[in-house]
């Protein structure tokens, strides 16, 4: 059966990024009938967080990415990863290094000085027993390395096709460190093996550890699974996203009101053609192609997104917008009205306050200010409100078209204005019954404030 993973490292929150990964990873799957695995590669120890790695998990939740086994940590299986590291020693197939960081420091920079990229001599990679025995006796910390095979790795890759590399790209890297950690390669590709992986999916930033890891594979009798690197998500400068293009990760996506379902949307089309953008889950899985993405990278467009969020605020029920604004059963009918306009949650909130507010937008301020005879019809307007009346919309609408010196074109806007304390918004003639008499008094109020202060 074919099987996927996704294996996030919780050292931050999960970048847009990575959550593209996790969906078409999660897509590819369930096309296909094959099974998502969750795994956390957590052995950066220094740098990974449990409150990161619960937060990932409830962001991959939010979105809508349910993982059918894990999570898995590889720090609960470090004994798995010495034990494969013993048989690499016992074979000859990986030895035991000495160099200290100084050494490494020098030959990095002898490298580059001599225009070579700075690979790891293989100083330590025909020492003696003898010579290991006496490092160890003295207490000199040591690294595991790969014996790495020189030869020329070639491989298909499922998105970039046939993908080469000279037999010098890999050198003999580590994959065990001097505290017993194992280094990323290693660790990824025991537990790819062990756990059945049949199809990596990932970011064309993995695509030069590639090789690497079709050598351990092979190595250890493994069969490698079949890889696919898609491209990455770029800011606007053509760089990688990062917190200088603005939101780069789904905390701060659903913080600024963007719905699961636009994010997932976003992300399952971003980088191929799609003949229908506005997609719901469903309809991602059933249209779901792998070779329909790009391999380049692609420019993160948050106007993009945010028009999908829009299409989904208008389809999604009024009940469950309240449910996840906290809102109860009541606003639902202001929300049905207030989704056609709203770009995200954020705005949705905000703009109930035309119903239940005495604020007025600048803009809309300045707008009424600027009516000649604002003063004479706050007054008449005033006039015909109560604490139990006040008047229908249409005669509103019938005393402002009669009013001297407002010219026709901005009676309808002056209407809104003083109903509503903004310039746009869902149709007047149902909202208005919605506004409470509170907030309208309290505006003419404001105006009439203005006016005397003017």
């Amino acid at each position: 059966m074919l099987r996927v993973r996704f294996a996030p490292s919780p050292t931050g929150n999960l970048h847009i990024g990575n959550a593209r990964t996790a969906l078409i990873n999660l897509l590819f799957a369930r096309s296909n009938g094959g099974s998502f695995l969750l795994r956390i590669e957590d052995t950066d120890v220094e740098r990974s967080d449990a409150a990161f790695e619960s937060a990932i998990l409830e962001d991959l939740r939010w979105l809508g990415v349910n993982w059918d086994e894990g999570p898995v940590r590889q720090t609960d299986r470090l004994s798995t990863y010495t034990e494969w590291a013993d048989k690499l020693l016992a074979s000859g197939q990986a030895y035991k290094c000495f160099c200290t960081v100084e050494e490494l420091e020098h030959q990095r920079r002898e490298a580059l000085r001599r225009g070579l990229p700075p690979r790891y001599t293989g100083r330590c990679r025909d020492l003696t027993a003898y010579q290991v025995k006496d490092r160890q006796v003295t207490g000199q910390p040591f690294v595991i390395r790969f014996r790495a095979p020189r030869r020329r790795i070639e491989f298909k890759d499922l998105l970039h096709g046939t993908v080469a590399f000279p037999p010098d790209h890999v050198d003999d890297f580590i994959i065990i460190r001097n505290d017993g950690v194992p280094a990323y390669n290693f660790a990824v590709v025991i537990d790819d093996m062990l756990m059945g992986v049949t199809h990596v999916i990932r970011g064309s930033d993995h695509l030069s550890n590639t090789p690497k890891q079709i050598m351990l594979f092979e190595i250890l009798g493994g069969k490698p699974p079949a890889y696919g690197h898609h491209g990455l998500l770029l800011g606007g400068d053509k760089k990688p996203l990062s917190k200088r293009h603005g939101a780069s990760n789904i905390a701060e996506l659903r913080a600024a009101g963007i719905l699961p379902e636009a994010v997932a949307n976003y992300l399952g089309i971003i980088g191929k053609s799609a003949k229908k953008e506005v997609l719901s889950r469903d309809e991602l899985i059933r249209e779901f192609s792998l070779e329909s993405f790009s391999a380049s990278d692609q420019a993160f467009d948050y106007e993009k997104l945010r028009w999908l969020n829009k299409e989904h605020l208008r389809q999604a029920s009024p009940e469950r917008l309240s449910n996840i604004l906290g809102l109860p059963h009541e606003f639902q009918s202001k929300i049905a009205l207030l989704r056609e306009n709203a770009g995200t949650l954020v705005e949705l909130r905000e703009q109930l306050d035309i119903f239940d507010g005495e604020e007025m937008e600048k803009e809309a301020l300045d707008f009424a200010l600027k009516i000649p005879a604002l003063g004479v019809i706050v007054e008449r307007i005033s006039g015909l409100f109560s604490e139990t009346a006040r008047p229908a919309i249409e005669d509103l609408h019938r005393l402002l078209k009669e009013s001297p010196g407002l010219a026709r074109k901005d009676v309808f806007m002056l209407l809104r204005v003083m109903t509503t304390g903004r310039k746009s918004g869902p149709p007047l003639t149902e909202a208005y019954p919605l506004i409470s008499t509170r907030s309208m008094v309290g505006r003419l109020a404001c105006l009439q404030k203005r006016l005397s202060n003017s």
